[in-house]
């Protein structure tokens, strides 16, 4: 498979310290809001990545359901891979890709689990069959068959049909990421694409641009 020839020219936009904010949040969300107007599917998506108990790092994607008090908060089941990666090793890095307007953000920091309150009163907020598939499921856990997973679905349904409240379950619930840094990358012609790192530094945001 020969991919050498697959070429892209980056015109979309710039990024230059004149047009910045100065807290990253107020950046990322003018970058979010400015993607999500184009309804493209999924604009909330972003790759997370943590290491496992040998070092091994792993990569999946998972949706960014709210920004607020600084934190940025998504949704998992606290046994998955995921969620024991964060409680062993409580540090993640974020990525959003948002290819039509040839733009990044890398975000890295600290992950704390939120309160069980606040993860229930999101949970009562998703939509049946998606309540039903978070009891049924022990994410990552292995499992004989397709057939016997939608068996223990059934069983659930049955237990709580559509109308009546479906428990959060125990294990499940929500991480906030408390961000160190943020890097917005927004492709230019020629490779010389703008990157802009935001450090937390004594609880103050410092500002540098990176070469590419």
């Amino acid at each position: 498979m020969d991919l050498h020839n697959i070429r892209e020219s980056y015109k979309f936009d710039s990024l230059l310290e004149s047009n910045l904010e100065s807290n990253p949040f107020d950046q990322f969300q003018h970058w979010y809001q400015s993607y999500a107007e184009l309804r493209i599917k999924d604009s909330n998506a972003m790759a997370i990545a943590t290491v496992d108990s040998q070092g091994f790092p792993s990569n999946r994607i998972v949706l960014l359901k709210a920004v607020e008090n600084n934190e940025l908060i998504f949704f998992t089941n606290y046994g998955s891979a995921k969620g024991q990666d964060l409680l062993n090793n409580p540090v993640v890095s974020a990525l959003f890709f948002w290819r039509e307007q040839e733009r990044q953000v890398r975000i890295q920091g600290k992950v704390v689990k939120i309160s069980k309150e606040k993860s229930e009163a999101y949970f009562a907020t998703r939509p049946y069959s998606s309540q039903i598939g978070a009891a049924a499921s022990e994410q990552s856990q292995p499992i004989e068959s397709r057939a016997a997973l939608e068996s223990k679905f059934s069983e659930f349904q049955m237990e709580y049909p559509e109308g009546s409240t479906v428990p959060m379950p125990e294990n499940w619930g929500g991480f906030a990421i408390q961000p160190l840094s943020f890097e917005f990358w927004q492709g230019r012609e020629g490779r010389l694409h703008d990157r802009i790192v935001y450090t937390l530094e004594r609880s103050e945001w410092t500002i540098r641009r990176l070469q590419p």
